[in-house]
């Protein structure tokens, strides 16, 4: 069997282990997700097996010469360079191949032209020629790789882009670029780091059913969206900080279950060898205090020859906190016959109303549209045409996907007073603790720090301010896993309403209730979640599920739609919710 064998006993940069004890072989067809904190070196590991990186101490067997390609940015010095000439440039030999039997084909065709004698030996030659190169380029089967660019560049939506320079498309629009190329080379092994950070959700989906079902070689993902990574890998190895990778033979979902319950027994068997190297410590002493130092030493040497179990590396987790103020009112958002827009009506609102509790989840076409509706809700923009109201003691809290609350400029400390939150040094320090920041963050300039210490900041901020209504604009953006699942308890927690936008499809199933759908210029709701949702697309479902009731007609129209078993089903589901 195929297999990349990788081990590295250490990888050090301005002497700090990033690296060390890594061991484990890719098999072929493995289909594995690479997860773990920031900064323990999942990005710095898909580098060295790509040769990225070069200096290191390493072994990499590649006995089988295997081609191996890492997902990055295009870079090139040519920006007047075509996208579908950048996607075609692994294709050169190919389409030098193309061109010679064209010319091949031309020769022949004279020859026929002219009544030239078939059996002579020039001819022969162009015949023989013509056979041979015929073979390979069947062979390798990229006869039509043009058919296979047309139908990957589809499926990434960049479609429009293939006959426009580089120079005019934009740094997450070359991501994709950069992703169709990747994928229509098709290399033995595929690294892929982040890949659904610059892509659209229906891109997204797209992926996931082109490694699902069209792709045959092995890959190796890093991704913070967990929903992508429970249906593409097979596998989950974990990093953690400079100790060797733990291997897990199931999915993300199953790997959580399972590294709590693994984590559990070995912290038991860490603190009980723990109990018992410290009672076996008590009584060398007692022996050596009673002038017994033979049984003492005899004692120690056995203690020293005991292998020491490593502690377990539990990581630390940020607590998430949003406080709330209660009150009796039931309605806190009413529309009827709106035009949302600034100048120009972008989308229309029959009628809709927001009830405290509710989870709602935004599904927009265009970001422009999802941006003036939080606008508006937060009274920045008036509706163009309206009947609406607002909840007069509503008190917002708003988290933005490029946290503009902070001023990039200031230290912690200094956005922290913007928002009229005063802390001592060591209170402040102490409440930075629950977010993970560390006390040397707090006079250094917000714009110096990384994308998860900007959201944590901005998370602790406001954590601090009391509300009824929380809006967050793809709130999950730079968290790690376990800092997700953290928002999502505090979010699950909160008591009062929360509106949002996101493309985390695992975050979206666990908090949504109910669906905003901005679509063909009007806005409309769904009740459930993004499953919900897909459920209803993928079979043609437009009746609001939630609404299900006794009545003979609803139970008529739902078994229409779908097999009489599968619409009880349905129907239990949906008006438990509703009762809910």
């Amino acid at each position: 069997m195929k297999h990349l064998k990788i081990k590295i006993d250490k990888y050090e940069v301005d002497w700090n282990i990033i690296l060390k004890d890594i061991d484990f072989i890719l098999n072929e067809n493995d289909s594995i997700a690479l997860v773990g904190g920031n900064w323990v070196g999942k990005t710095t590991l898909m580098k060295i097996i790509t040769w990225e990186i070069k200096d290191f101490d390493w072994i990499i067997e590649n006995i089988w010469n295997m081609s191996i390609w890492y997902l990055s940015q295009i870079y090139t010095d040519n920006e007047n360079k075509i996208v579908r000439e950048e996607i075609k440039d692994w294709f050169k030999d190919i389409c030098f191949m193309e061109k010679e039997l064209e010319e091949l084909e031309k020769l022949m065709n004279n020859c026929r032209d002219n009544s030239w004698i078939i059996s002579t030996v020039n001819n022969m030659e162009i015949i023989e020629k013509y056979t041979s190169l015929l073979e390979q380029f069947n062979n390798i089967w990229w006869y039509n790789y043009n058919n296979q660019i047309h139908s990957v560049a589809n499926g990434m939506w960049i479609l429009h882009l293939l006959d426009k320079k580089l120079c005019e498309i934009s740094g997450w629009e070359r991501t994709k670029v950069a992703l169709c190329k990747i994928l229509v080379e098709s290399p033995d092994i595929l690294c892929l780091d982040e890949p659904t950070n610059f892509i659209d959700m229906k891109s997204v989906e797209w992926l996931e059913s082109y490694l699902q079902n069209k792709w045959w070689n092995w890959y190796l993902i890093i991704s913070h969206d967990r929903e992508f990574l429970d249906k593409t890998c097979a596998k989950t190895f974990e990093m953690q900080p400079t100790r060797a990778i733990n291997f897990y033979f199931c999915n993300y979902s199953k790997y959580v279950l399972e590294r709590e319950k693994i984590e559990n027994i070995k912290m038991e068997e860490y603190e009980r060898q723990q109990e018992f190297i410290k009672k076996e410590e008590n009584l060398i002493n007692r022996f050596r205090a009673w002038s017994r130092a033979g049984f003492a030493a005899s004692r120690e040497k056995a203690l020293e020859r005991l292998e020491k179990l490593e502690k377990p590396f539990i990581p630390s987790v940020p607590k998430f906190f949003f406080d709330y103020v209660d009150d009796e009112s039931e309605r806190i958002l009413y529309f009827k016959e709106c035009f949302i827009g600034r100048k120009e009506p972008l989308f229309f609102i029959n009628e809709l109303y927001l009830n405290r509790k509710a989870r709602v989840w935004i599904i927009w076409e265009n970001w422009v549209w999802k941006s003036t509706l939080l606008k508006t809700i937060m009274w920045q923009l008036e509706v163009l045409d309206w009947i609406w109201t607002r909840w007069k003691w509503l008190k917002i809290i708003y988290y933005s996907q490029l946290h503009e609350e902070l001023d990039k400029n200031k230290t912690i400390r200094e956005n922290f007073l913007l928002h009229g939150l005063h802390f001592e040094d060591q209170q402040l320090i102490w409440y930075l603790k629950y977010y993970l920041l560390e006390k040397e963050t707090i006079d250094k300039p917000v714009k110096y720090l990384s994308g998860w210490q900007i959201s944590k900041v901005l998370f602790a901020i406001l954590g601090q301010k009391e509300s009824n209504f929380l809006i967050f604009d793809e709130p999950t953006n730079h968290l790690d896993y376990d800092s997700r699942e953290s928002l999502e308890k505090a979010i699950s927690n909160y008591k009062w309403t929360v509106l949002f936008i996101s493309h985390d499809r695992y975050f979206v199933n666990k908090i949504a209730e109910m669906m905003w759908i901005i679509k063909n210029w009007e806005l409309t709701l769904s009740y459930g979640n993004y499953e919900d949702y897909k459920y209803k697309l993928e079979h043609g479902i437009d009746i609001e599920m939630n609404l299900f009731d006794e009545s003979a007609e609803m139970e008529i129209v739902l078994i229409e739609k779908l097999w009489e078993k599968e619409a009880k089903r349905l129907k239990d589901k949906f008006t438990r919710k509703k009762n809910n």
